[in-house]
């Protein structure tokens, strides 16, 4: 599976999700930086990488993932996000 951008929540953020070796796992980045993820990231976590990583996810299911990582997400964007990337057709499902 590539990397893939989509957006999520009410502000419609840019948000990119790499693989990783793991199956069905992603780093999540803020994809443009001009939008106000990181901003809006530092005034609620503390500690956003420069690269702006604001976490890992791993789907197990639409309803089923596992979110480590300082961004703040709320459940229904890591549910927007788990749907999203189960609906992708390379999703391996276990």
């Amino acid at each position: 599976m590539k990397a893939f951008e989509i957006r999520v929540g009410q502000g419609q953020r840019l948000l990119k999700f790499e693989p990783q070796d793991k199956v069905n796992q992603f780093k999540i980045y803020a994809a443009d930086k001009a939008e106000d993820w990181i901003d809006y990231e530092q005034s609620r976590s503390v500690d956003v990488p420069q690269d702006g990583l604001l976490g890992i996810i791993t789907v197990y299911s639409d309803h089923h993932f596992d979110f480590d990582g300082p961004g703040a997400f709320t459940g229904q964007d890591l549910l927007s996000i788990a749907a999203q990337i189960v609906k992708h057709p390379q999703f391996k499902a276990e």
